[in-house]
């Protein structure tokens, strides 16, 4: 069968109009959605600005904090799919992940997915391990997430951000991170990927599973510290403390997670943090709309260090390539 280029080329024009649509209907959505609290972000001039300052110290450690947080976060992803049978080095997969990081602000939250499985299944290893390990440490990270806000925080600082989805979506969480069910969508994800080899996913098991959570834990703390340090690089008179500022972070993270029309949580953690704080804290509405955008801004610069890092390990895994791993290809080319 010939390939057709003028179809190819047309195909991929109307998924690029059907992406900037999504994207387009997504932010009207969730603005609509959130336009009950839009008066906090139009009034952040009046958020007594005069009470604010920046040191550069606490905003670079927030800023290394958020990096260190996902690095360790590829880590712990790249030892789940190292012990699932992947055989691609740690650092380089833990690289990937930092890699496709930033397909997540791409619209639908299935690029980062997209892209490291194609990335995997380019070093000659198996795209199925690849896409479930994935999914299964997402689903711990925001498992997690949720418990820890849900603890600091008590279920009624989320009645202004929809408590009840969170619990719902926790408990889908939870029984989707069942070991037989990620070894069925593993041998699914093999059939539909053409990939021959069923053997190295023996270990998926739930001892791993617990390690990872308890990892993921870890990341929340390097998360939540970044927070705080974010706010005392910021606030003069800072009132917030670390439980605070870690149950408001990661409460906010997995709303903006859950809410998969929004690229990367956009506006939606915005509006969570802005929720949360005003809820917790003494924080007012305008000041709180000013730290969330602050947030966004933190975490974009990090995550923009941690793409850099990312290129810079796998130029140098590609100039040197393993090869006996890549005689050695899981696929069923």
């Amino acid at each position: 069968m010939t390939a057709d280029p003028a179809g190819a080329a047309r195909g991929r024009r109307w998924v690029a109009v059907g992406a900037v649509a999504f994207l387009l209907a997504a932010l009207a959505a969730v603005g609509l959605a959130f336009s009950g609290s839009w008066a906090a972000w139009g009034d952040i001039e009046a958020s007594g600005m005069s009470r604010w300052r920046v040191r550069p110290l606490w905003l670079a450690a927030a800023i290394g904090c958020e990096v260190a947080a996902l690095c360790a976060s590829g880590g712990i992803w790249a030892w789940m799919f190292r012990t699932a049978g992947g055989r691609v080095g740690v650092p380089e997969a833990a690289a990937a992940w930092l890699g496709s990081n930033l397909g997540r602000y791409l619209p639908g939250k299935i690029w980062q997915v997209t892209g490291l499985v194609a990335y995997v299944r380019g070093r000659g290893d198996s795209g199925a391990t690849a896409f479930v390990t994935l999914i299964a440490f997402q689903a711990a990270i925001v498992a997690t997430g949720v418990s820890l806000a849900f603890a600091v925080l008590g279920a009624g600082a989320f009645d202004g951000v929809g408590r009840w989805p969170l619990v719902a979506g926790g408990i889908a969480l939870a029984a989707a991170l069942t070991p037989p069910v990620l070894r069925f969508v593993i041998r699914l994800g093999r059939r539909l990927l053409r990939e021959t080899t069923v053997d190295g996913n023996a270990e998926l098991g739930g001892g791993m599973l617990c390690r990872a959570g308890v990892g993921s834990l870890f990341v929340w703390l390097l998360h939540g510290l970044g927070f705080l340090a974010l706010i005392e690089g910021l606030v003069l008179e800072n009132t917030i403390g670390f439980a605070a500022a870690l149950g408001v972070f990661a409460g906010s993270y997995v709303v903006g997670y859950l809410a998969l029309v929004a690229p990367g949580g956009l506006v939606v953690r915005e509006s969570a943090i802005v929720g949360l704080l005003t809820a917790v804290t003494a924080t007012p509405a305008a000041p709180a709309a000013a730290l969330a955008l602050a947030a966004r801004l933190w975490t974009t610069a990090a995550e923009l260090a941690s793409f850099g890092l990312a290129l810079a390990l796998l130029r140098s895994a590609r100039v040197q390539p393993d090869d006996s791993r890549m005689r050695d290809r899981p696929g069923g080319r």
